[in-house]
């Protein structure tokens, strides 16, 4: 017999997925995947930040940021170079035509971003944050 309530685990997954699915349907026609969408719209956001700094904000894992970065790179889409200050980290710029895509990402990053949290007060937000932390913390210290 299955319990009343749905594990938290399952609602994570399937909140995941939606967000994914409405990101997709938006990414597609620009010929972007959702992680290759996401991280166009963190160099937006984020000027000159580095291909680490990126992975953080995204939570990418570092090797995956990399491919996503020489995946764009590779498409005209952004610029890599060394790090004057530190030979490790990559810096990433938008090129001209990657910043007319990410000004229309942005808009559309926008509205999946209320439409996640559609309805739900700044007190709601804040504690689905908090929990949420909580889940990923508790999870990696699982892994340990």
């Amino acid at each position: 017999m299955l319990p009343q309530q749905e594990y938290v685990g399952l609602l994570i997954g399937a909140a995941r997925r939606s967000i994914k699915q409405a990101v997709l349907r938006k990414a597609k026609p620009l010929r972007l995947t959702p992680p290759q969408f996401w991280f166009l719209n963190a160099a937006r956001e984020m000027p000159n930040a580095t291909v680490g700094e990126i992975a953080r904000r995204q939570r990418f894992d570092p090797p995956t940021a990399s491919r996503l970065a020489e995946s764009l790179a590779g498409r005209g889409l952004l610029r890599m170079a060394a790090d004057p200050r530190d030979r490790r980290a990559v810096r990433v710029t938008l090129s001209l035509s990657g910043m007319k895509l990410a000004e229309r990402i942005g808009t559309i990053a926008a509205w999946v971003r209320a439409q996640v949290v559609q309805g739900m007060s700044a007190r709601e937000q804040e504690a689905l944050r908090s929990s949420l932390r909580k889940v990923i913390r508790n999870l990696d210290e699982a892994g340990e």
